[in-house]
């Protein structure tokens, strides 16, 4: 992708736009665009029959690149995702900042993987937030009928409560309650067209906040009409063999993909000194170093699991197998 040490330790901030069909992720993204005036943007397109950024706002069209009235630079995600990132990049003096817009039916697992495991992208750009849209009137509806909305929810960062003035509060509250009990993880947010949290939006950024996952052990079984979803979560406070947990972990992702959405965790181990953070982007099991331990702080693991039909004594046994028995003083 080119190569400068500046672009390399200035690696331009991503935000992913993922939500189903019709849920309003176009009305977010124009007035996010009017919000942030003043940062030029770098646009993907990704959608499939629906219409994109507002006809208005073209001005020109150059190869896959389109040039807007508002700066913005935009192109259309049907080609080699790595050659559009290319192209980007080679105009980056061009733009400071880069938002995704995912179809409508897309996993948003398979585009976060190109920022996330792959290190001549992650150089150049940082996935700093994944937002989904939910339509709040329909989406139980949509959990019902579809995999790809839970998919949806439960891979992101941000999830938005669309068209939150067309129920009723306690019915909002009820739906909060729901997203927080299939992502545990998730900044739950709500509003609507023209009554958007941009603010909120604007200043979250995924590092990897200890507060995202639970500290305490929950198996959230809860029963909706999709009650075959649930989100495990343990706390440990035993040391644990970073590598024992890769080689288990990618074993037990590997039989269960289908039903493992996403998993997340903050490991000890004695012979790291920074927190090894562990993530699951579709079928891809990614460790990452994470801050250095406070001298003071207790030394937990914690990890959540989001999937469908997860029995917890088994995620439990493979946790704990991965447990150090003796710790070298």
């Amino acid at each position: 992708m080119g190569s400068t040490e500046t672009n390399l330790t200035h690696p331009k901030p991503v935000t992913l736009l993922t939500g189903f069909l019709g849920a309003g992720k176009t009305t977010l993204l124009n007035e996010y665009l009017d919000y942030r005036k003043g940062v030029r943007f770098a646009i993907i397109e990704n959608e499939i029959g629906e219409q994109g950024i507002d006809g208005e706002l073209v001005m020109q069209t150059e190869d896959t690149f389109v040039e807007m009235n508002n700066g913005c630079i935009c192109c259309t995600l049907n080609d080699n995702f790595n050659d559009i990132l290319k192209g980007l990049n080679e105009r980056r003096e061009q733009w400071d900042e880069l938002i995704i817009e995912a179809t409508g039916i897309a996993d948003p697992a398979g585009i976060a993987l190109h920022f996330m495991a792959d290190p001549a992208i992650s150089g150049f750009f940082k996935l700093e937030r994944i937002v989904c849209l939910v339509d709040s009137s329909i989406i139980e509806d949509q959990l019902e009928d579809t995999q790809e909305a839970l998919k949806q929810i439960a891979f992101s960062d941000i999830l938005l409560l669309n068209k939150a003035d067309q129920v009723q509060a306690g019915y909002l509250n009820n739906l909060q309650q729901m997203l927080a009990e299939i992502n545990p993880m998730a900044r739950i947010m709500s509003g609507y067209k023209n009554h958007y949290p941009l603010d909120q939006i604007s200043a979250f950024i995924r590092e990897q906040p200890e507060e995202e996952l639970p500290a305490h052990h929950l198996h959230n079984e809860h029963g909706h009409h999709h009650s075959d979803i649930n989100a495990l979560s343990f706390t440990f406070t035993e040391p644990f063999d970073v590598n024992a947990l890769a080689q288990r972990l990618n074993v037990l992702l590997l039989l269960q993909q289908k039903d493992v959405y996403r998993a997340k965790g903050i490991i000890y181990d004695p012979e790291e000194k920074h927190k090894v953070i562990v993530q699951s982007v579709g079928g891809s099991l990614l460790f990452s170093s994470g801050v250095a331990w406070k001298e003071r702080e207790a030394k937990t693991s914690r990890m959540v699991f989001i999937g469908k039909k997860l029995i917890p004594k088994g995620y439990e046994k493979v946790l704990r197998q991965c447990i150090r028995t003796q710790v070298n003083s």
